[in-house]
């Protein structure tokens, strides 16, 4: 997941048929992990598939992913199940940190696990991994 710089901005909306954005979806945030869980929740929404809608997100005005939720599994359009290959921006990717005795995993998640991940680690989906890992039920 990126790391912020000082003036970015990252939007994540939901854009009705008549191009207008949806009030109530909409999320601007200098957190990419907000973002990226904002924009998953949204995705998530399946009663909007076969709809002429959309789901988009962007930083600095410049579009990272639009997903559309008339289109079909596989399509470039269609971004459920690929949250890992939003093309950040270059030059902010930063080594996540190390901690004693972990190890790094790779880890494929649907969008709503991934925003709950996001939402029970404050935005880091590997902390919220942990926590519900440690939870006891």
């Amino acid at each position: 997941m990126p790391r912020t710089k000082g003036s970015d901005l990252y939007r994540a909306y939901l854009r009705m048929p008549d191009q207008k954005v949806d009030p109530e979806s909409k999320t601007n945030t200098k957190s990419p992990e907000a973002a990226a869980e904002a924009f998953a929740e949204i995705i998530a929404r399946t009663e909007l598939d076969g709809q002429k809608m959309a789901a988009v997100l962007t930083h600095n005005g410049k579009q990272l992913a639009f997903h559309r939720f008339d289109r079909k599994p596989g399509s470039a359009d269609y971004w459920r199940d690929r949250m890992g290959d939003i093309p950040w921006p270059p030059g902010l990717v930063g080594r996540p940190a190390e901690m004693e005795g972990g190890k790094r995993v790779n880890v494929y998640l649907d969008a709503q696990s991934l925003a709950r991940a996001a939402r029970l680690g404050d935005g880091n989906v590997s902390e919220g991994i942990r926590r519900a890992l440690a939870r006891d039920d």
